[in-house]
């Protein structure tokens, strides 16, 4: 009689904690939080891919050439500077080497971009080859507004310089002219100003003026590809055979034509509408940082987007789960908490299959294979739940109307906020109409 009262207690017990909604809604609350673990896992996968995708990157660009900033041609000029000083008690002349350097009145630009992708295992890196004429008409070198004597310039190594980023990604000799006469070019490195690239040297005179230099540059790059706005006017006129270019720095072009054969953007700066002058003295200013130009964007980053996807699991999977449990309450079919555990993660294991087949067949297709097998493994398995073939087909097309809705709010990045809160009000509005008939005191 012992054994049978005690499994009395047992089965009202057990019976008990099938019926109580109040301790599976605890269950359901702790199973998703559980949850949170092999999701947090998924996403340091994403991560640790991506990673992959960088490092990737880097190796390819390290032997082909990082990305690209031409600056230049400006005129460098040596000078004398004197310093009198006091020592002993005595005043003394100190000579100092100096540099003076000038920019260009009128900067004149054309570039043709090649651009293609290189493969590394499944990974693709955008890389170009550029063919860059360059025109710059320099006026009279103005020594006064530096207050420089003219007896004081070495006039003889006066040089005209153009930075660029990476010296590996120069293709062949330059072939320039000052004037019609060619220039021999030699490589540069200044450590003060951290930069480097080609130097030209010119012989000038006190007299010098309204000179014009001209010339082709051959330059591989990838990704990255800018200029700096040096002249008084600078103009530039970009074209490639890039169908996506993203247009970048402190300018953005005047016109632009992008089609699915390449683009053609052209712009026009004046030294107003940047922040620094022509002319400067030993030190130069951080040019990079008005710099403009284009960045070579792969046309899908699947992992930038397969991590926007699984910031909204734990939304999927609670709306997912206040779905099952408000079927379970409504038809009184009675859901086992394993059963809610491997519903989770099938929910989690999406995500898993997302960047799988994103790195081979790109994000939108992924999707689409991810959201079917997912939402048909849950469709079938919930035929085992609910003996109603209509309480099924109602799950399915919830998971599906889910996610097809992280689908709108990934690929509608600017109104992703408000589809999102739109769309949480009327998942609510949906839970609060459907359930203001449940007596939670008596479930």
């Amino acid at each position: 009689m012992e054994t049978n009262t005690n499994l009395s207690l047992l089965d009202k017990f057990q019976n008990w904690i099938s019926r109580s909604t109040s301790l599976k809604l605890l269950i359901i609350g702790f199973i998703i939080l559980i949850l949170l673990i092999p999701q947090a896992l998924t996403t340091d996968l994403i991560n640790e891919r991506q990673a992959r995708l960088e490092e990737t990157e880097n190796e390819v660009t390290g032997k082909w050439s990082r990305s690209q900033t031409v600056i230049g041609p400006y005129l460098a000029l040596p000078y004398h500077h004197y310093i009198e000083v006091q020592s002993n008690g005595e005043n003394k002349i100190i000579k100092e080497l100096r540099t003076a350097y000038f920019l260009p009145d009128l900067l004149d630009i054309t570039g043709d971009l090649q651009a293609e992708s290189l493969h590394r295992g499944i990974f693709d890196v955008a890389v170009y080859q550029s063919d860059i004429q360059l025109k710059a008409d320099f006026g009279a070198i103005a020594l006064e507004k530096l207050d420089i004597s003219a007896e004081h310039v070495l006039w003889d190594q006066a040089s005209l310089l153009i930075s660029v980023s990476d010296l590996r990604g120069i293709g062949e000799n330059p072939d320039v002219t000052l004037n019609n006469i060619p220039l021999v070019s030699e490589p540069f490195t200044d450590t003060q100003t951290n930069l480097k690239g080609f130097q030209f040297p010119v012989s000038l005179d006190s007299t010098s003026k309204d000179f014009t230099f001209s010339g082709k540059i051959k330059l591989k790059g990838s990704k990255d590809f800018h200029f700096v706005p040096l002249g008084k006017t600078t103009k530039l006129k970009l074209t490639g055979n890039w169908p996506n270019p993203s247009f970048q720095g402190d300018f953005l072009p005047e016109d632009r034509v992008l089609n699915k054969d390449g683009f053609e953007s052209t712009w026009k700066i004046l030294h107003f509408n940047r922040p620094f002058g022509q002319e400067f003295t030993n030190t130069l200013p951080n040019f990079r940082e008005s710099s403009f130009g284009l960045s070579l964007k792969m046309p899908v980053d699947q992992y930038q987007q397969s991590i926007r996807t699984s910031k909204y699991a734990v939304l999927i999977i609670t709306l997912s789960f206040l779905a099952l449990f408000l079927m379970e309450t409504f038809t009184k079919q009675r859901i086992h908490p394993l059963q809610y555990t491997l519903v989770g993660f099938g929910l989690v294991l999406y995500y898993t299959l997302l960047i799988a087949l994103s790195e081979h067949l790109g994000f939108s297709t992924a999707y689409l294979i991810a959201s079917v097998a997912t939402v048909g493994l849950l469709s079938l398995y919930s035929k085992s739940i609910f003996p109603l073939l209509k309480t099924t087909g109602i799950f399915t097309g919830i998971l599906a109307l889910f996610y097809i809705f992280i689908f709108v709010i990934i690929k509608q990045q600017d109104y992703a906020l408000l589809i999102g809160s739109i769309g949480l009000f009327v998942a609510l509005a949906a839970t609060m109409f459907i359930s203001r008939k449940i007596d939670w005191y008596k479930s």
